[in-house]
């Protein structure tokens, strides 16, 4: 494939999920989790952590960035069958297996980037690599992150992406109402993306459906433009709300099993020792 091909279907990839929004609960939930000793790496680092969370949705200088935040399940033949390697995925589909997205193994690399941190005892290292790794984890809890379909285009629901995973979370989410689960080591942390990205999968069917049926109460002028109203935000949000809201607090949950697995991982490093109040 030439390369100007290869750039104008890579930009034409989904990208961005959550908004900034959405990545920020994701690590707050996170980092709520974590048991005392973990937590204490991040003290002083919390809202840096926050920031820096949505970083590669701004990454777009790097024509390989887009697919590293899904993976499209119907090339492979269904959740059931997709690839655990690279090698795989290229056996697989050849030169076409990278733009179909390879967010489970940038998830180990960038979990493996965390351990790395843990293990050089440097604290402003690790919250910037757990902003990073949090990123494509809570992107592989968007259920359109794991079909060809990724915005309706094929169902003509085009724009129903950022509808549910930006427009849901901004008008209705209260980062006050979200409750943290409690996170835990999991030996099995490698293989845990594509048991999110499976059960994300499951989801897209009641997805497109609910936005189907909101979508009925959508006025369309008379040069075919959809101008949605409070009535479709309501109805989406009362069908989809529990799902949005549950994505999110998984996410967060598998991110803290991940930065406890990593610090386990690294040897259980103590946190850094906080610097004396001077009065």
């Amino acid at each position: 494939m030439k390369a100007p091909v290869l750039l104008l279907l890579l930009a034409a990839l989904p990208l961005s999920a959550w908004g900034d929004k959405g990545h920020r609960i994701v690590c707050t939930l996170a980092l709520k989790g974590l048991p005392p000793e973990v937590q204490a790496w991040y003290a002083g680092h919390e809202a840096e952590v926050e920031d820096h969370a949505s970083d590669p949705d701004h990454w777009r200088q790097d024509r390989k960035e887009g697919p590293r935040h899904f993976l499209d399940m119907e090339p492979y033949g269904g959740p059931d069958q997709l690839p655990r390697t690279l090698e795989q995925a290229q056996a697989r589909l050849g030169g076409d297996f990278y733009r179909r997205g390879v967010v489970p193994w940038i998830i180990q690399d960038r979990w493996r980037d965390l351990v790395d941190a843990f293990r050089a005892r440097d604290a402003a290292r690790v919250a910037l690599a757990t902003s990073i790794l949090s990123h494509y984890v809570a992107d592989a809890h968007v259920p359109l992150h794991t079909t060809e379909n990724h915005d309706g285009q094929a169902t003509n629901q085009r724009g129903v992406h950022s509808r549910w995973e930006t427009g849901l979370v901004e008008r209705f989410v209260l980062r006050e109402e979200m409750r943290a689960l409690p996170a835990a080591a999991d030996p099995r942390i490698l293989e845990r993306p594509w048991d999110w990205l499976r059960s994300s999968h499951a989801l897209v069917p009641q997805l497109l459906e609910d936005d189907r049926a909101a979508d009925r109460t959508t006025p369309v002028d008379g040069h075919g433009r959809a101008a949605r109203s409070q009535a479709y935000w309501m109805i989406f949000w009362a069908k989809q709300g529990p799902t949005v809201q549950g994505q999110l607090q998984q996410a967060g949950k598998h991110l803290g099993d991940a930065v406890i697995t990593a610090w386990v991982a690294a040897g259980r490093p103590e946190g850094p020792t906080p610097l004396p109040v001077i009065h």
